[in-house]
C-alpha cells in the first residue's frame, strides 16, 4: 500500500513539475501577456492541475484497451480535470486562472475544443514518450526506497505554498467583494502581471514582488486589487464600445 501511494506522489510530483515549465514557456511565448510569469497559483515551481492529469493518464496508458478508446479517455479526463479545477476557482474564489472566452464553442472560458485538441497532443506525447520512462523510474523508486524522503520534503513545501497561497486567494477575493458595485471576477494571471509591471523599476528586492513569489513585496494590496478591478472595468468599457461600433 505504501508503495502503491509512494508511485501516484512520484508521478504527481513530477507532472507537476513538468507542466510548470510547459506553461512558463508557453505563457512567455504564446499567452496574453508575452512575458515571464509565474503559471498558477501556487508560489512555487509546480502545478497541480498538471500532476493530477499525469497521474490519470498514466493510469489510462496502464490499461489494456483499445488504443483509440485510450485516445477518447486522454481527451476526456483532461478536460473534466481543467473543468473542475476552473469552476472550483470561479465559484469559491471568484477568480479565473486561464480565459478561453474569445475561442470559439468554448464554456464558461473553461475549456474549449481547441484546448481539448492541445491536451490529446499533450497525451499522446506522454504515451509515447513520457509513460515509458515514468514506468523505469516508478521501478526504480521500488528498488530505492530511500529517496521517498525526496517526495516528502517536496510534499512538505507543496502543503505550506497550498496553505499561504490560498490565503492570498481569500485575501483577494474579500478585497475584491468589499469594492461597491464590483461584480468582476480577478483575472489572476494579469492581476500578477499588472503588480510586476507597476513594481519592474525599482531595484529594492525587499519592495520588489519575485517571479516565485509574486505577491511578496512591499505594496497595498488593497490598491492592488481596486486598480486591477478599473482596469477590468476600461477593457469592459471598450468592449462594448467596439461591439456597439460593429452593429
Amino acid at each position: 500500500m505504501i508503495v502503491f501511494i509512494l508511485k501516484y506522489l512520484f508521478l504527481f510530483g513530477t507532472g507537476s513539475l513538468f507542466g510548470w515549465g510547459l506553461e512558463l514557456v508557453y505563457r512567455r511565448y504564446f499567452g496574453k501577456a508575452r512575458t515571464w510569469i509565474n503559471p498558477g497559483f501556487l508560489s512555487g515551481p509546480y502545478l497541480p492541475l498538471y500532476g493530477s492529469g499525469v497521474g490519470i493518464l498514466f493510469i489510462v496508458s496502464d490499461m489494456n484497451i483499445n488504443f483509440f478508446i485510450k485516445i477518447i479517455l486522454f481527451t476526456f479526463s483532461t478536460t473534466t480535470i481543467e473543468l473542475l479545477t476552473g469552476l472550483f476557482f470561479l465559484k469559491f474564489y471568484n477568480t479565473r486562472l486561464w480565459d478561453y472566452t474569445n475561442l470559439k464553442f468554448n464554456y464558461k472560458g473553461l475549456i474549449s475544443p481547441l484546448y481539448s485538441l492541445f491536451w490529446t497532443i499533450l497525451s499522446l506525447l506522454f504515451y509515447f514518450v513520457l509513460y515509458p520512462y515514468f514506468y523505469n523510474q516508478i521501478e526504480f523508486l521500488y528498488k530505492n526506497l530511500q529517496f521517498s524522503l525526496f517526495v516528502g520534503i517536496f510534499y512538505g513545501v507543496i502543503i505550506v505554498d497550498l496553505i499561504n497561497s490560498f490565503n492570498i486567494l481569500n485575501r483577494i477575493k474579500e478585497l475584491s467583494d468589499a469594492i461597491e458595485d464590483s461584480h468582476f471576477i480577478i483575472q489572476y494571471e494579469q492581476f500578477k502581471d499588472e503588480i510586476k509591471y507597476k513594481f519592474e523599476g525599482i531595484k529594492s528586492k525587499t519592495r520588489k514582488p519575485r517571479f516565485l513569489l509574486p505577491f511578496k513585496g512591499e505594496y497595498d494590496l488593497v490598491e492592488q486589487v481596486k486598480e486591477h478591478i478599473e482596469n477590468l472595468k476600461e477593457e469592459s468599457k471598450k468592449k462594448i464600445e467596439k461591439l456597439t461600433k460593429l452593429q
